[in-house]
């Protein structure tokens, strides 16, 4: 008898224990959703949200604008949104913890042709009393420009601490540049120099914005395999993060409208052939005859997945989750191993054989926390891109 009350107090002491361990275990979290709204017939792919005095948390949009966010405290939170396509814009949310709150739309607007927007808030810096931006390379002619929040210079609203500058007729390419907030130290008025914490890109060591150029230019060229009589008009080229896309003309001949603002790259993908980027720049010419691009068929058992740096804001080692890697996130390569074509070309391979044929679902991680679809995927479902394998 003495045996089987202590056999049943055990029982409930682990019973009641488990159920302490399982209890720790849940972290409570508020749950943001909303959707970024670009205008009609765009696409919102490699748009990054950032969130203000949170760099830590940052996500990119679906393919359709959507993204979710998770926060481990309530608050009120300030999300911006922007790429190097659209002009930076943002939305405030409340979020509660254990509740799903849906963020208003952030609509944002297709840069202009010799423009471009800056924000700064005083959520990432809550001693600043005043704005500028400061021009590093090039350099304009006045080096420092003042920032607004009296809802003037395309500032929504005045007196909200969000400062925003709107500059035309600047020269187009990559614009190098740092934030500049004054504010009271010690009864003194102190100037401090830092990055852009929603920045579009980093250059050494100071932020960087794209001025969109006029998309008066053109790729022109064919692509061949060892294949015959294919019907090349089943290949899909993509540039810009997929923004841009066509289909080869049956030849394989194509023309590409391109933006002319420096290197980019033509990716070419089917389910059919291996995937491929190609560089172009159109730099200093209208009309660029790219040299034929020799396509490879896909071979069997074999997975080939490409990255292109330059179509996201950050990428750091970045890896491919799939469900033919378990879902554990294996590397990916820009050193001209494991199928990559060249090293520190901005274009990272993945390669994989002994895949089983059929259809298979995967993503990339940019970064630790930071997954995204294949922008330039042969086909998708919610929340995966789907590659078939022969």
């Amino acid at each position: 008898m003495k045996r089987q009350w202590i056999l049943l107090l055990g029982i409930i002491i682990s019973l009641f224990s488990t159920g302490c361990v399982q209890e720790k275990l849940v972290i409570p979290v508020a749950t943001v959703t909303g959707k970024v709204v670009v205008p009609s017939g765009l696409d919102p792919l490699g748009i990054m949200l950032t969130v203000a005095a949170n760099s830590a948390i940052t996500t990119y949009v679906s393919e359709t604008g959507t993204y979710k966010l998770e926060f481990t405290k309530p608050g009120r939170y300030l999300l911006v949104a922007r790429s190097r396509y659209y002009d930076v814009d943002y939305a405030w949310v409340d979020a509660l913890m254990e509740t799903t709150v849906s963020a208003p739309d952030i609509v944002i607007r297709e840069k202009i042709v010799g423009e471009s927007k800056w924000i700064a808030t005083i959520v990432d810096f809550p001693d600043a009393t005043k704005f500028r931006v400061k021009s590093i390379a090039p350099q304009w002619a006045t080096q420092t420009v003042d920032m607004y929040d009296d809802g003037t210079h395309d500032d929504k609203f005045a007196n909200d601490g969000i400062f925003t500058l709107r500059l035309a007729n600047l020269a187009t390419g990559y614009q190098d540049y740092m934030l500049v907030w004054s504010g009271l130290s010690d009864g003194e008025v102190k100037e401090n120099e830092v990055k852009d914490p929603h920045k579009e890109g980093a250059r050494s060591g100071v932020s960087e914005i794209y001025i969109r150029e006029a998309e008066a230019r053109l790729a022109r060229g064919r692509v061949t395999s060892a294949l015959t009589g294919v019907n090349y008009s089943e290949v899909t080229l993509a540039t810009k993060g997929g923004a841009r896309k066509i289909s080869l003309n049956s030849d394989g001949t194509y023309d590409m409208p391109m933006d002319g603002s420096g290197r980019e790259y033509l990716v070419f993908r089917s389910t059919n052939f291996d995937i491929r980027a190609v560089p172009v720049n159109l730099t200093t010419v209208p009309l660029y005859d790219v040299p034929d691009v020799i396509l490879a068929a896909k071979t069997p058992g074999r997975v080939k997945l490409i990255l292109v740096k330059s179509d996201f804001l950050e990428v750091v080692n970045p890896m491919v989750v799939a469900d033919f890697t378990g879902w554990q996130p294996e590397a990916m390569y820009d050193d001209a191993t494991h199928g990559d074509e060249a090293a520190g070309d901005g274009v990272y391979t993945y390669t994989k054989s002994g895949v089983a044929p059929g259809y298979h679902k995967y993503a990339f991680n940019l970064k630790e926390g930071s997954q995204v679809r294949d922008p330039y995927e042969e086909s998708g479902d919610s929340q995966y891109s789907i590659i078939s394998v022969k």
